[in-house]
């Protein structure tokens, strides 16, 4: 065990930390984006600086000392939102530094499980938003989509829509972690970008058109007497709603 460390909060940040930590095989007290209020007056805060280059070669040393599953299992920690995950990671990257590939079996080990887990969560949430996101024909020529997910999956879905929706300008707002996905139809490519929303996009009268008649149709489906709210919020959560048109 060793210190406090602090790092920029970004993705970038964090792996330049770890590549840090696991190097020099130290497991800090706590890792922060900011110092925590209760810190003591004289405990040892190390800022360890953002670097791209260092960040990317501990990528790809993740690449070769893990499995696919594994590599993925770490990513999906990496952009989780939870307290304490930057330790989750450490802790389980330490061990594997220790035992290779075969990290992977030990789920149930104590500096593998609550890694595991969390990355489950992340994973969960990003397969459901593929099928709640809602893109809106903007009248500058692209089409809109805001979303506010627990986690920060916007480059665990944008593969799937840039699949689907490759021939599109299209933007994917991620409102609750200030960050957002643009794809390009010419070029084909998708990037992660911080983004902020001011104002309304406007949309085009067609779309406006469209989700009038979209919500007519879903009101004229419903039936009274089989309404089953319990059913319905488990299906579709209240927090992806008003980002829903038949919800609108």
């Amino acid at each position: 065990m060793g210190g406090v460390y602090r790092y920029d909060g970004s993705g970038t940040g964090l792996l330049t930390l770890l590549s840090r930590l696991v190097a020099d095989r130290i497991l800090p007290e706590a890792i922060w984006v900011e110092p925590p209020p209760q810190l003591g007056l004289f405990a040892e805060v190390t800022d360890i600086p953002t670097d791209l280059h260092q960040a990317e070669l501990f990528w790809g040393e993740l690449s070769r000392r893990l499995s696919p599953a594994t590599l993925n299992l770490v990513r999906h920690g990496l952009l989780a939102v939870y307290p304490e995950h930057e330790l989750m990671i450490c802790r389980y990257l330490l061990l594997a530094w220790q035992v290779g590939r075969s990290v992977g079996g030990m789920l149930t080990h104590p500096q593998v499980a609550p890694l595991w887990k969390l990355a489950q969560q992340v994973g969960r949430e990003a397969h459901r938003y593929k099928g709640f996101v809602r893109f809106q024909e903007m009248a500058g020529g692209y089409y809109f989509a805001a979303i506010a997910p627990e986690h920060r999956i916007l480059p665990l879905i944008a593969p799937h829509f840039a699949a689907h929706f490759r021939d599109q300008h299209w933007v994917i707002h991620d409102e609750k972690h200030g960050e957002g996905v643009v794809h390009d139809r010419q070029r084909r490519e998708w990037l992660l970008l911080p983004m902020e929303r001011h104002v309304e996009p406007d949309v085009t009268s067609a779309e406006e058109r469209f989700q009038a008649l979209w919500r007519n149709y879903f009101a004229a489906l419903a039936i009274a007497e089989r309404e089953n709210l319990r059913l319905q919020q488990s299906k579709v959560p209240l927090k992806v709603r008003p980002w829903l048109v038949e919800f609108g």
